[in-house]
């Protein structure tokens, strides 16, 4: 198992620029995955999490802090681990059913109520269950268009990106990854389906609600039998964090035209190969 400090120390950045209530829901995950032994525990403290918030009860918050913590609200403002035990700011849909999946030695739990969307992303190590990244999304009543350049063509990130992922896992995620912006760019259905995790959803601030894999793909066909192409995103920065069987991405990115935005991702290893779980997406106001 991998301890806190383990996964911490392969952090890399790159400088481009209350309720007790709630209740944890455990989804189909591949049994491979699922580890039942470790629910009650990520439950009670992702509980103590919320409560220690709502209480401004910093002690117990910095227990819950993972050492790289990250929040991110709904209008993209970013705090570190340090500002957010500063000013301990409102915890989102503090009051709804949880749904959660355990990932070998991580979890990712989400709060969702209308159109605010909350990610809670945690990490066993050593010293129990730690939250790594806090990340809200307001999505709009109606969907808009995300903009960006019409050419489909795709250098930054589909052949390069301004950045250098350390561990082997992360090298390979990211490579998993400029496959499905490829396959995005391209129009590939079949290159995108096999990267992607059937339990994979995109929770996008300019949607209105979050789209599933059956929806992604047909968005691609769409696109296809238009004969046009979009080019992805361009990424500006990234941090990612090698969990054993998942690695983390937070990335900041923008599309041509368009303001900036954080995007959050999660892949975990499948059948030898790096399957995107989640894009969790708030645009920086």
């Amino acid at each position: 198992m991998m301890s806190l400090s383990g996964f911490c120390k392969h952090k890399r950045c790159a400088n481009v620029g209350a309720s007790a209530f709630i209740v944890f829901i455990l989804l189909y995950v591949s049994p491979s995955i699922l580890r039942a032994d470790g629910t009650t525990a990520v439950l009670q403290s992702d509980q103590a999490f919320v409560r220690s918030f709502l209480q401004k009860d910093a002690a117990t918050a910095d227990k819950l802090l993972a050492a790289h913590f990250t929040w991110i609200n709904s209008a993209g403002k970013r705090l570190t681990r340090d500002e957010a035990l500063e000013t301990l700011p409102s915890v989102a849909n503090a009051d709804v059913r949880t749904e959660g999946r355990l990932y070998g030695a991580s979890a990712v739990i989400r709060a969702n109520k209308g159109k605010v969307n909350v990610l809670r992303a945690w990490v066993e190590g050593a010293d129990g269950w730690k939250i790594l990244l806090y990340q809200e999304v307001t999505q709009v009543e109606k969907s808009e268009s995300p903009g960006g350049d019409s050419s489909g063509k795709c250098l930054n990130p589909c052949q390069e990106i301004p950045f250098q992922p350390a561990t082997a896992s992360e090298k390979e995620a990211v490579a998993s990854w400029q496959g499905v912006m490829r396959a995005m760019a391209e129009n590939d259905l079949a290159a995108y389906a096999r990267l992607i995790a059937d339990e994979f959803t995109a929770t996008d601030t300019h949607h209105d609600r979050p789209y599933t894999k059956a929806d992604r793909l047909a968005q691609i066909q769409k696109q296809k039998d238009s004969g046009k192409h979009n080019a992805p995103p361009e990424l500006l920065s990234a941090e990612m964090f090698d969990l054993g069987e998942t690695v983390l991405m937070i990335a900041r990115e923008r599309r041509s035209g368009a303001k900036a935005y954080f995007n959050s991702r999660m892949w975990v290893q499948r059948e030898a190969r790096w399957q995107m779980l989640f894009s969790f997406n708030t645009r920086i106001e």
